[in-house]
């Protein structure tokens, strides 16, 4: 692939070409002709202007039949001449606009040009850089497997756990699952968990810690909300399921306002219309305050406004308020995304001599915190002992799944350099001892 100076050297030129004498004294001289009321054919201002460009010691040699536009006689025509000569200077602001016309052109030709140079170059050694690509990705994969797969295939299993439990308490209608509207709005939720775990899972099997921690982000958002909907009535799960209409309704609105939806006609107006007229139904029965964000939980608690921190704070999941917000700077560009990367920690530049496998364990300790807390919360009030034991092996695949992050975690620590040159000192140390026949000091 070309460099960026390599393609500006190419414009540069092409520009100077269009600039050069060649181009611009034929421009000149036209004018000065015109401004002369002398008629020059353009084989006689060629010839003019090749004169003038080649001239030595002052003398220009035309190679033009007698009698011309400039003349009849040479020295007419050499009197033209000197008069064409000393009317050039004066003639260049009045070129301005075609020559600006010629650079635009020039660069208008070479850019898609060098573009499609470029284009026909990455063509024929794609298959090298796709191979070369390859390699890496598999260098990463590999690198995250050896530390983190049994960490990751338990999280797998984990995910499966839950949605089965989910599926039983569902049948079995014990505890929140008793509620119609809860169960489900619970059973959905936990659908929706399996899926995101899933796309976390990919992730880190793929080595992109950021990503599985801001697809971990929307794990939590689905957590907090069910264990929020498991403490409250019946009618707040139903009120949170009626929501939709509303978001639903905010899509078209953003559509139409700003032409990105991709046609309008009859059917879809009726279906905003109707829209609309539910939306204001469901307004009229819960209340002004359902229609805002997080209306339907603003409503249950009886305020004018709610945020997801407030439903955070109601189930007692601050705990994970930190990683929370540090998702939030990975989806939303915040700079600390940007300059760090998350296994790096506050405070680090990033470094490609960060081995790629950092980081991915801490999406899959989140992830995994966030799925037992859910089935724990919505477990205390099942009565069922298939529901009770089906629970307890969750919280089993979950502590198992930690334990493994920290004996990973144990082991990388042990060998950081630090920790290597400590060793290697305390050995030095040892074998000193040993030559002098001292015993080593009690700590």
């Amino acid at each position: 692939m070309k460099k960026s100076g390599s393609i500006q050297d190419s414009l540069s030129s092409c520009i100077a070409e269009a600039a050069s004498i060649d181009y611009l004294l034929p421009l000149l001289l036209r004018r000065v002709a015109e401004s002369r009321n002398i008629s020059l054919s353009d084989l006689e201002i060629a010839c003019l202007a090749a004169g003038i460009r080649d001239a030595k010691d002052g003398e220009i040699h035309l190679e033009l039949d007698l009698p011309c536009a400039l003349g009849s006689t040479k020295d007419e025509i050499q009197a033209s001449v000197q008069g064409f000569i000393e009317d050039l200077k004066g003639a260049i602001p009045f070129i301005q606009n075609e020559l600006e016309d010629a650079v635009y052109q020039v660069v208008a030709e070479t850019l898609p040009k060098v573009a499609q140079d470029i284009s026909s170059h990455i063509s024929d050694r794609n298959l090298e850089h796709l191979q070369k690509l390859k390699r890496v990705h598999e260098d990463r994969v590999a690198s995250v497997l050896r530390l983190w797969g049994e960490a990751i295939e338990q999280l797998d299993i984990l995910r499966h756990m839950v949605l089965d439990w989910s599926s039983m308490a569902l049948g079995q209608r014990q505890g929140t699952y008793a509620k119609p509207n809860t169960a489900f709005a619970l059973h959905k939720l936990a659908q929706r968990a399996y899926e995101i775990v899933g796309e976390v899972i990919v992730l880190i099997r793929a080595g992109y810690a950021d990503g599985a921690l801001a697809r971990w982000r929307s794990l939590h958002e689905v957590c907090v909300i069910a264990m929020f909907l498991t403490h409250r009535s019946d009618r707040c799960a139903e009120m949170y399921l009626a929501h939709h209409w509303v978001e639903e309704l905010r899509l078209l609105e953003v559509d139409k306002g700003s032409g990105t939806a991709h046609s309008f006609n009859s059917h879809r107006d009726n279906y905003t219309r109707d829209l609309r007229a539910k939306v204001a139904a469901l307004s009229s029965k819960f209340g002004a305050v359902f229609t805002g964000d997080y209306g339907w939980a603003a409503t249950e608690l009886a305020c004018k406004r709610t945020t997801f921190r407030d439903l955070e704070c109601q189930v007692g999941l601050e705990t994970l308020r930190r990683g929370y917000r540090q998702a939030n700077s990975t989806v939303h560009g915040g700079a600390l995304a940007t300059l760090t990367r998350i296994s790096l920690g506050p405070g680090v530049a990033d470094s490609a001599d960060a081995p790629l496998a950092h980081g991915c364990e801490i999406a899959a300790n989140y992830t995994t915190a966030s799925l037992s807390m859910m089935v724990a919360e919505l477990c205390l009030e099942a009565g069922d002992a298939d529901l009770l034991v089906t629970s307890m092996v969750v919280h089993n695949q979950a502590l198992k799944i930690r334990e493994q992050i920290e004996r990973v975690q144990k082991h990388l620590a042990g060998n950081s350099p630090r920790s290597r040159m400590l060793s290697r000192r305390a050995a030095q140390r040892e074998s000193r001892l040993k030559k002098t026949g001292r015993k080593p000091r009690q700590q």
